[in-house]
């Protein structure tokens, strides 16, 4: 229903507004000279999953047409994957996270 890819959108947008947010929080304390590498590791991640599950549900609404390679809407998908995947996966940048994390709290 159009009602249904009204959330969808809604939730795109609010998750990729919530990515750069993390984005210019990394950037921040950057500028400031402080520690930023956790901050930055968390925006890849949560940034590249949202752009992920954006050019997914995308795909989506968008049916078999946005399938096709003459469909913006793929190439961003596959753009997307590359994000995941980049330097390091998100798996490996999650674990660095979570050893942060830890080492904070000890």
């Amino acid at each position: 229903s159009f009602q249904a890819i009204q959330w969808k959108v809604a939730d795109m947008s609010v998750e990729l507004d919530a990515a750069e947010l993390l984005t210019l929080r990394a950037a921040w304390l950057l500028d400031q000279r402080k520690s930023y590498e956790k901050e930055a590791a968390m925006a890849k991640v949560f940034a590249s999953d949202a752009t992920m599950k954006a050019s997914i549900e995308g795909v989506q609404v968008l049916g078999a047409y946005g399938y096709l390679k003459e469909n913006a809407m793929e190439r961003h998908m596959r753009d997307a994957k590359i994000c995941q995947i980049y330097q390091a996966t998100n798996e490996l940048v999650r674990l660095s996270v979570a050893k942060s994390l830890l080492m904070e709290n000890e």
